[in-house]
């Protein structure tokens, strides 16, 4: 149901305005490498903020790399008679090279990327700034459900790129994004952190928040660092927002997005022990409150009018014996009825008399990772108010959610 769900939502999002949400084509123990030497002396003439562009640039690009991915064709199948092969022809297609970015975070070779840039690759290389050669990487660890994947080369790094602190980063302070937009290698673009926002749908919901920014990134500039103007990585670039809805390459409009650093930290220590974290351990370390949930919006309207739900929220299903939600008050369904489920021809047990949750500390819910996203964003100690509706009645309920180790 979740499944059938979410693709229902992402058609909505893709018809609404007509905007679509595309992903760019496709870190502890850092060590330090010697930096370049300063520019001090072909900076005259230039204003402070382009002598600071200047520098990083310098300073740091090096240690930004071409991600090169080899993705298998569809070949026909050899036991598929000649006479045949007209009638296979619309399945196949031949084998694709994919471009992305990745920066070093370990004098190891260790590399940080997007996992969309290299999913599915059967063999992935990597080029650095003003070498010719091409260096063989391969996968170490990855966190899929939050685009992240950690690559390692036998390339020596130029540099380390110093990973920040994205929990200090304002509205309004400068970004820099370095990458390869396109395939054209190691471009620079400049602008400023437009908002720090939960996240709007433009990468997986796993992710809770995002930094949005204006510095020019396009295609191709997925996994590449955005940087601070102390050239302290602040997120990994992502995703971008097409305002024209139209099929083919998306075109940079002034909105894109960034997964925070300080989300990736938490995850690098796994990675590099080579494991691929499951969505369910991003989760299990996610404050949470011990209930499952629907979206009122997946029912038919028919059982909606007949309950007299609201217009939207989240109606609970179970609550967990001594969890923060039951602890709180809230209540789970003790009614239940049977819905035909479309994408499996079976019945979908749903009840029907549990508390919906409409709002979250005065956020509205429509999607269950809604009420994720925000607990996620929670810091230690800090409580969540739900407005809650209850058989007609509006409660107001405070939880202090569980945190996962």
């Amino acid at each position: 149901m979740s499944r059938q769900h979410a693709a229902l939502v992402l058609a909505l999002v893709a018809l609404s305005g007509g905007m679509l949400w595309w992903a760019l084509d496709r870190a502890d123990g850092q060590g330090s490498a010697p930096p370049p030497p300063p520019l001090s002396g072909n900076l005259q003439g230039l204003l402070p903020d382009e002598a600071n562009t200047v520098e990083i640039a310098a300073r740091y690009g090096p240690g930004v790399v071409l991600v090169q991915s080899f993705l298998p064709g569809q070949t026909l199948p050899p036991n598929v008679p000649p006479q045949f092969a007209p009638f296979f022809a619309p399945f196949l297609q031949p084998p694709q090279v994919g471009t992305g970015s990745g920066f070093f975070v370990d004098l190891k070779g260790y590399i940080l990327t997007n996992y969309h840039v290299v999913q599915g690759a059967e063999r992935i290389q990597v080029r650095l700034q003003g070498d010719p050669r091409a260096y063989p990487a391969w996968v170490v660890g990855s966190v899929p459900s939050l685009d992240l994947a950690l690559l390692k080369t036998d390339a020596k790094p130029p540099v380390v790129l110093p990973l920040g602190d994205s929990d200090r980063v304002l509205v309004g302070q400068k970004a820099i994004a370095i990458g390869n937009p396109f395939g054209l290698e190691f471009t620079v673009t400049t602008g400023v952190i437009s908002a720090i926002r939960q996240n709007p749908g433009a990468v997986d919901p796993l992710v809770p928040k995002l930094l949005q920014t204006d510095a020019p990134i396009n295609p191709g500039n997925s996994g590449g660092p955005l940087l601070d103007s102390r050239g302290e990585v602040i997120g990994v670039n992502t995703a971008i927002l097409s305002p024209t809805g139209q099929v083919g390459a998306p075109q940079y409009s002034g909105v894109g997005f960034a997964i925070p650093i300080n989300l990736v930290k938490e995850w690098l220590p796994a990675m590099k022990a080579g494991r691929q974290v499951t969505e369910g351990e991003v989760l299990a370390r996610r404050p949470r409150l011990g209930v499952e949930v629907l979206p009122l919006s997946a029912l038919p309207p028919t059982l909606r009018a007949q309950y007299r739900f609201p217009d939207q929220g989240l109606l609970v299903q179970k609550v967990a014996p001594g969890s923060p939600a039951a602890l709180a008050g809230l209540k789970g369904a003790s009614r239940f009825v049977t819905l035909a489920d479309p994408a499996s021809g079976q019945g979908l047990r749903v009840g029907v008399d549990g508390d919906v949750i409409l709002e979250a500390n005065g956020n509205s819910l429509d999607q269950p990772w809604d009420l994720q996203n925000l607990l996620a964003n929670l810091g230690p100690g800090e409580t969540v108010v739900l407005k809650v509706w209850r058989q007609g009645r509006i409660l107001q309920v405070r939880v202090m959610p569980e945190r996962g180790r």
